[in-house]
């Protein structure tokens, strides 16, 4: 395999669901970059940078650096968030929430984060339902963004789902795509095999705890969830009440890649 012509890039891959509605969220973050003519490592610059992220959030919000950040235990006013000792309030957790997702800018580049949903009830995607359509159609969305940006690519899953490996294995050679074509593909066919061959290695499962991106996939992952379930009118009360479906339209537009996942909030709904 040769080194594409724009570098490397790494997905940081985490869901949320209720076994009614599954959401999966990618991040996608530069790895290796030509920059005046050589090639660099740039990934420890984001990694500063994301240090540098949870600094000022700790300032702003009292959240410390090495508090590991879930969205469903933090909009819920659970895990000791303020000051690494207190629960935040419901109120309270709701305004630090949007206040994260608000500066995800300072932390993630451009076009940098795509969304894929589905429902427990929608047709099959390829002989996949559930959580195994949502990944299938965002690895769908992944190999779009990396064939089109150029550029090679790696994943990492948060831990807990040892079927992402199978699946992502099976997408690396055979991946079925559909066309936006009235027509289909060449010979007028509904689909054509677009594997993640330009994804260089294995599925990898990251410990979220030590991970600032895959905890950030876990924010968006999560805010996306809630606003599933709004459409769905299946917010509890108190989730009504603070109008946490409106929590991932906090995210900036400049970080949704609406090239892959068209819909004006970057989320491919399934069904």
């Amino acid at each position: 395999m040769k080194l594409a012509r724009n570098g490397i890039d790494v997905f940081y891959i985490d869901e949320s669901n209720d076994q009614r509605s599954y959401v999966l969220a990618a991040i996608t973050i530069p790895m290796m970059r030509m920059v005046e003519g050589e090639w660099h490592i740039v990934w420890p610059d984001r990694l500063r940078i994301a240090r540098e992220w949870r600094r000022l959030m700790n300032a702003e919000v009292k959240i410390p650096p090495s508090k590991e950040l879930h969205g469903n235990k933090l909009i819920s006013g659970r895990g000791n968030f303020y000051k690494g000792l207190h629960n935040f309030d419901r109120a309270k957790a709701s305004g630090v929430y949007r206040s994260i997702l608000r500066n995800l800018d300072q932390v993630l580049p451009p076009a940098s984060i795509m969304v894929t949903s589905a429902r427990r009830e929608a047709t099959a995607l390829y002989g996949r339902t559930r959580l195994e359509a949502a990944l299938y159609a965002l690895m769908q969305r992944m190999r779009t963004q990396s064939a089109n940006r150029q550029v090679n690519a790696m994943a990492f899953f948060d831990q807990g789902h040892p079927e992402y490996r199978k699946l992502y294995r099976q997408a690396q050679v055979y991946l079925p795509t559909g066309s936006r074509q009235a027509d289909g593909w060449d010979e007028g066919h509904s689909s054509k095999n677009l594997p993640l061959s330009m994804f260089f290695k294995d599925a990898n499962e990251k410990n979220s705890k030590h991970c600032h991106f895959t905890q950030i996939a876990d924010l968006v992952a999560y805010s996306a969830f809630l606003k599933i379930k709004a459409e769905r009118n299946e917010l509890e009360p108190w989730q009504e009440q603070y109008r946490l479906g409106t929590l991932c339209d906090e995210i900036p537009t400049s970080l949704r890649n609406t090239l892959v996942s068209p819909s004006r909030d970057g989320i491919k709904r399934l069904g």
